[in-house]
């Protein structure tokens, strides 16, 4: 029977049984069926004989047409790349690359690990690139986050060395790289301004002081044996100065002969421990 001949008759079967089956009847006609044929899950939603024509009549123009049969879970590797590649997976995955932010640098191995581990799982090129492009998204929201939380940590540590090391900021600093490249070399200064510790006002602090401690043994030749002092390191002087009687002789009797170096020396003490503050002497 030709095609054409198939549909018509399948046609005026499902309008003869439109027609001549009452639709609308509830009456239990699955009793008429076999104990194993009307327990049948696929029944359930069918009310009555009308319903089962129809159905068999759309199971039947539903033959030859190209259905993908789900796997089962007892389906070979074999079967599920048969189905996957039945479903549009591709053998080579193509990915179009979102844009990334300055600095952010594109991973290629993770790429390819990711695309092996796509092709297991059977995805298709759009799903592989949606979920690459997500990834990607995230990630670089995250870089940009983290981004800025170490542009303001800098500026925030930048502004605690300059509070905290006053006039001695610039000296200070300098004293602190010094010291870093003495004791670990270029690579290590690289280190600490890569991963901002250099502007960390712990690693400042510590490494200034060691650097004092070098030059002061003469570890590193030319170089000042003094050095500016912090608001701290100057108002601890200026209290071991006003307890010391003899100075404070020539500072306060203008007869002496040490009253003006005496003054001189106070004023730049105050100076450097209180940097913000004018000081008349």
């Amino acid at each position: 029977m030709s095609e054409e001949a198939t549909g018509s008759a399948e046609a005026a079967t499902e309008t003869a049984v439109e027609s001549s089956v009452d639709t609308g009847s509830s009456v239990d006609w699955k009793n008429a069926l076999p104990d194993d044929v009307k327990t049948d899950p696929s029944l359930a939603d069918i009310k009555d004989v009308g319903g089962l024509a129809k159905s068999y009549i759309h199971a039947q123009k539903m033959v030859g047409t190209d259905k993908i049969a789900l796997p089962t879970e007892n389906a070979t590797p074999e079967e599920m790349n048969t189905f996957y590649d039945r479903l549009g997976r591709p053998k080579e995955y193509e990915f179009t690359k979102a844009e990334l932010p300055e600095g952010m640098d594109y991973n290629e191995d993770m790429e390819k690990q990711m695309k092996t581990l796509m092709h297991s799982a059977g995805l298709t090129n759009k799903q592989a690139n949606d979920l690459n492009n997500g990834y990607l998204k995230y990630m670089s929201e995250q870089f940009t986050n983290q981004k800025t939380a170490d542009e303001n940590q800098k500026a925030e540590w930048y502004k605690t060395l300059k509070t905290d090391l006053g006039k001695a900021f610039d000296e200070q600093v300098d004293l602190s790289q010094r010291a870093a490249r003495e004791l670990g070399g270029d690579d290590f200064l690289t280190w600490l301004d890569n991963t901002g510790q250099g502007n960390n006002p712990m690693f400042v602090k510590m490494f200034a002081k060691v650097g004092q401690m070098m030059a002061e043994a003469g570890a590193e030749p030319g170089k000042p044996q003094s050095f500016e002092m912090t608001p701290d390191s100057a108002r601890a002087e200026i209290a071991r100065l006003q307890r010391d009687p003899n100075f404070m002789e020539q500072y306060n009797n203008k007869e002496t002969d040490g009253h003006k170096e005496a003054v001189k020396k106070f004023g730049r003490l105050f100076e450097y421990a209180y940097p913000d503050t004018e000081v008349s002497t």
